[in-house]
């Protein structure tokens, strides 16, 4: 249930906060005043669309706050639990929306997701405004209404619906990957020559780049070679070398190094240095001995850097795509190796499970036509009870044949459903959309609402001018209904009629001001003579009217009978 909404900054209300109630909370006011406003912010607080227009004014950022009692909704509770949302006594939702686009959603102060906040809301609030009745005029809406209606009984043969349908649609995906059983055998002949290919390749890692590397070595041989012998040479070459040289040194070194202690240490680092050149000059020879060129060499890694080049463009760039691919095609061998008697099993598996999708089609088309011709009933009583005597509703079913390849049953079942109204007697019925006026769309929304509204575990429904194109008897029957749903639920109604408004068990006046050149919305709870004054400004008299006051305070009397 709704405790509490405060407004901040929205349009022309800068800041509000109202309490609201148990039972039928009733809403008037001056056209302009902004009634709508407050539709609109609880919209807002709910998930609707973030629309900047509607932030006042002068100011950077809007809000919406609204506070629930959730006691009684085990529902909700256990949606906070899957949301790990620490639950409180009262369930606190905020949303805020700034002139630079940012906006936020709070749930008990932890900050979630749009879709997260729609999800919990959808289990809070149900409001009637004129987006209902372009949904209730979409004949795409019917079959849910139906289902929601008939959940009871509906409910379990959607489930067992579904689960065919998705083990159906898993059978034919599996069918799909291994192919019709002459495709078989091709595939597995490819598969096994992919796989000989690449593990007769056996390629290494780093082999490319390693046989790359030998090879630009061997195209420049000589070059190599040129360099090593003139190195060498200038090591221990037959002329003056540095090792010749380094020997003399050390020799002189040696004449004196009696008259000063640091010649030794340096006569141990040449002698290193010595050692050292002497295996720098083994080496070269080895790498000299090492770069003569081979042709049949040669030819064998630029064969094979070819192999590993051709392997690396048919499965992958990189070796460790070609390994995953290599995988991938083996786990599809080892699967249709066997696959002649797989594709037998499945199609034997596709056949049963498409028999019983069928028959819970048709078990559950039977049971919609049946909840069908009940809502039917009932909502002509109700449409009865609010002045359309003659009124006809009927739900009229269009079933999908499926075809030879099975794919059409959707996971929804095999019908289309559509609406069908008549209101004035010796017509025919025809589709909602295209006979039902404003104010019979009104009274039909009602007569809906009023006979499903207990269905659900919703404990707040609100009314946005539900009271369009609707007066004199038929706005009490009206007003009369909505109690009936207060009764059980939270409602909260924004109206014109003072019917309504004599019903209410809580009145809120809406009243426009000016002060300093700004505009200002404000909300407030009649209490008593207020009531009548304006119950009295609905029926059209002033305030003060010897008229209108007597048959304000009549209507509220004969309302608190009523409700007695």
């Amino acid at each position: 249930m709704l405790n509490c909404l405060e407004i901040k900054n929205i349009a022309i209300i800068d800041n509000l906060s109202v309490n609201f109630n148990k039972g039928l909370n009733v809403l008037s006011g001056e056209t302009g005043a902004g009634k709508s406003i407050i539709i609109d912010s609880l919209n807002f607080a709910l998930g609707k669309r973030a629309d900047k227009s509607l932030i006042r004014y002068g100011t950077d950022s809007a809000s919406v706050t609204a506070f629930f009692d959730i006691s009684n909704s085990e529902n909700v509770q256990k949606l906070l639990e899957e949301f790990d949302i620490e639950q409180e006594e009262e369930l606190m939702i905020k949303r805020t929306m700034s002139v630079d686009g940012k906006n936020s959603c709070l749930i008990n102060g932890q900050k979630v997701t749009l879709s997260m906040l729609k999800q919990l809301t959808s289990l809070l609030v149900d409001i009637y405004g004129q987006n209902d009745t372009t949904i209730l005029l979409n004949p795409s809406s019917h079959l849910d209404i139906l289902d929601d209606y008939g959940s009871i009984k509906i409910a379990p043969l959607k489930a067992n619906q579904e689960k065919l349908y998705l083990e159906y649609k898993d059978c034919l995906k599996k069918l799909k990957e291994y192919g019709s059983i002459s495709e078989l055998s091709k595939n597995i002949d490819l598969y096994e020559y992919q796989i000989n290919e690449i593990e007769e390749a056996n390629i290494q890692e780093n082999e490319e780049e390693e046989l790359i590397q030998l090879r630009h070595k061997m195209n420049n041989s000589q070059s190599i070679l040129n360099s090593l012998d003139l190195s060498y040479n200038a090591l221990n070459g037959e002329d003056e070398n540095i090792v010749t040289l380094l020997n003399t040194t050390i020799h002189e070194l040696n004449k004196v190094a009696q008259y000063d202690n640091r010649i030794d240490n340096l006569i141990e680092r040449l002698d290193s240095a010595k050692i050292e050149l002497k295996d720098v000059s083994s080496t070269i020879l080895d790498i000299a001995e090492e770069c003569d060129f081979n042709p049949e060499e040669y030819d064998r890694i630029e064969k094979r850097i070819a192999k590993i080049r051709l392997i690396k463009k048919k499965y992958g760039s990189t070796l460790s795509e070609v390994d995953a691919y290599l995988q991938e095609i083996k786990e599809k061998y080892d699967f249709l190796i066997n696959g002649e008697d797989k594709v037998e099993e499945l199609e034997e598996k596709k056949k049963d499970l498409f028999n019983k999708l069928y028959k819970n089609s048709i078990d559950l088309s039977k049971q919609r036509k049946t909840i069908a011709k009940e809502l039917s009933k009932k909502i002509e009583t109700e449409l009865n009870e609010l002045g359309m005597k003659n009124a006809k509703f009927e739900i009229s079913f269009n079933q999908i044949n499926p075809i030879e390849d099975y794919d059409t049953i959707p996971s929804n079942g095999l019908d289309e459903i559509e609406f069908l109204f008549s209101a004035n007697a010796g017509q025919p019925v025809r589709e909602l959309s295209k006979i039902i006026s404003g104010g019979e769309l009104s009274r039909f929304m009602l007569a809906l609402k009023n006979t499903i509204s207990n269905l659900d575990k919703i404990e707040t429904m609100v009314f946005d001018e539900i009271d369009t194109g609707i007066s004199g008897t038929i706005a009490q029957v009206v007003a009369e209904k909505l109690y009936t749903i207060s009764k059980d639920k939270q409602v909260l109604a924004i109206t014109h009629l003072p019917q309504l408004a004599s019903m209410a068990d809580y009145n809120y006046l809406i009243e426009k001001s000016t002060s300093n050149s700004t505009t200002h919305t404000s909300l407030k709870l009649l209490q008593g003579d207020e009531i009548i004054q304006e119950l009295a400004r609905l029926i059209g008299g002033f305030k003060d009217s010897n008229h209108a006051i007597p048959h304000a305070i009549e209507m509220k009397e004969h309302a608190n009978s009523l409700k007695k």
